[in-house]
């Protein structure tokens, strides 16, 4: 399946949304996300549209939910048009670590919304003969059976994760994501300020994860087909499978992770594509950005030749560490070819740092590839630094 055998957004998106106005209170959100199933809630102004918002908004500390308007934290993402390729959406959602868009016609009016589901749905083509190991993300952050919904709320916050297997001796025995603690947790504190609970006991931070986890949980093992992962999300109506060898937590894949082959499609003729995504409380200046491009692109024109055609992914998210008021940042590279699928783990002050991290510790693993040793002058390429 190529660029030009791909549906257009139109095609594909659900006229189904929901959206709340911009002046209304985020417990309003927060009521919507508890009662619907759907990833994103629309805020709008009158007929036309602000922004939208995720449940992770939820998560943030020290909000008042029925003080706080829908407008404050509604974020501006990409907006899709209806004559829109579905791989521009894949890519759009990838970059921006979203799961749904908003379409809209010219006057910004929304006409419908384009989620995973509906993208993956029409392009299974071209997910065949892909793995779970390809896309997944190795060793995710887990907690403990014993450990407080407040512990799993502050892990949430400060990995950037929406969703934590829980294990207990080492073995999986369930899984909480943040949609089970807004219908477990805020959903009841909600209803009670309304007037809704009778006798319904409240879970607290207190209460312990084994208490709201869900289980038992959906997997698959990293040699599955990547479309065996994603019709168990779809058959299971979950956002992720977690991948175990045995019953060790090895993996994780998302909805989102299965997008990215469907975000390269029509990159493969100019080489290597980039797709960066930021998890940062604070979004980073466009120069930041910028030197993160440029570090990227300086890795690309070196191995260009030698890691063939694909994509290299940037993940960034802040570490609980700090300096000041500065955390300290992660940066997972991934990069995925015709020849290589490698990945590079990296830490710094500024994304470009933890950029620059990454990237080398790919490099490091090119270098000792005897393709590489054989095609090129190692301590050459090796001289020639960011």
């Amino acid at each position: 399946m190529g660029l030009r055998e791909l549906p257009k957004v139109g095609e594909v998106m659900s006229k189904d949304m929901e959206a709340v106005q911009a002046e209304e209170p985020l417990i309003k959100v927060a009521s919507v996300f508890a009662e619907k199933d759907v990833d994103v809630v629309l805020v709008l102004s009158g007929e036309q549209l602000v922004g939208l918002l995720t449940e992770r908004v939820l998560l943030r500390p020290k909000v008042n939910l029925q003080q706080v308007k829908a407008k404050t934290f509604a974020i501006p993402v990409p907006r899709l048009k209806a004559d829109d390729s579905v791989a521009r959406a894949a890519k759009l959602m990838v970059e921006n670590n979203i799961r749904a868009l908003p379409v809209v016609e010219e006057n910004s009016r929304p006409i419908g919304v384009v989620g995973v589901f509906n993208l993956l749905e029409a392009c299974r083509p071209f997910l065949r003969g892909l793995k779970v190991k390809q896309v997944m993300t190795e060793d995710p952050v887990t907690v403990a059976a014993d450990d407080s919904i407040g512990k799993v709320v502050a892990v949430m916050r400060d990995e950037g994760v929406s969703r934590l297997p829980v294990v207990q001796n080492d073995r999986l025995v369930g899984i909480i994501t943040l949609h089970d603690l807004i219908v477990k947790v805020l959903g009841p504190r909600y209803r009670s300020t309304v007037g809704e609970v009778l006798g319904e006991k409240i879970p607290t931070l207190g209460t312990r994860a084994k208490d709201i986890m869900n289980s038992p949980v959906i997997t698959c093992s990293p040699d599955d087909d990547l479309l065996v992962a994603v019709e168990k999300m779809r058959h299971y109506d979950v956002s992720c499978v977690v991948v175990i060898e045995g019953q060790r937590v090895v993996g994780i894949v998302t909805r989102t992770d299965a997008l990215e082959p469907l975000a390269s499609i029509g990159e493969e003729e100019v080489g290597v594509h980039v797709q960066v995504s930021f998890k940062l409380a604070n979004s980073p200046s466009e120069q930041e950005k910028s030197s993160v491009l440029e570090s990227v692109s300086s890795f690309v024109r070196r191995y260009g030749d030698t890691i063939g055609s694909g994509t290299v992914t940037l993940h960034f998210k802040e570490h609980r560490e700090k300096h000041g008021e500065i955390h300290l940042i992660h940066c997972r590279a991934r990069l995925n070819t015709d020849r290589y699928r490698l990945v590079g783990v990296g830490e710094g002050w500024t994304p470009t740092l933890a950029a620059r991290a990454a990237l080398h510790r790919i490099e490091r693993q090119l270098t000792v590839s005897k393709e590489l040793e054989q095609r090129y002058d190692v301590l050459s390429e090796l001289a020639e630094r960011y």
